[in-house]
């Protein structure tokens, strides 16, 4: 049975909290991972931990490259969603490049 992961990151405690109740009365088997300690597969579980800096430019300059590629072969596929999917990722690099979000992920 292949297995769903879901990944959400919530503003503050009292969410976190209200969510969490919710998961256990709707999904009672889910298992909930609130920290990297709680993560028995640690190795899938690097998404808990702040992207290292070194990182962090890497996935810049790949959305960057993936933004580019998609703004010039725009004309060639004239598709909504290639288009919506640019918007998106030009959304999420300007994003990671903002002071505010250095080394974060």
């Amino acid at each position: 049975m292949p297995r769903t992961h879901l990944l959400l990151s919530l503003p503050d405690p009292e969410s976190s909290q209200r969510v969490t109740q919710l998961l256990r009365l709707q999904a009672p088997r889910c298992r909930i991972v609130d920290t990297l300690d709680d993560c028995s597969q640690r190795a899938l579980c690097h998404w808990l931990q702040p992207l290292p800096a070194d990182r962090l430019g890497h996935v810049q300059a790949s959305l960057d490259e993936a933004v580019h590629v998609l703004e010039r072969s725009r004309h060639a596929f004239k598709s909504a969603q290639l288009a919506e999917l640019r918007k998106r990722l030009s959304l999420l690099l300007e994003e990671l490049s903002a002071p505010d979000n250095c080394g974060k992920s």
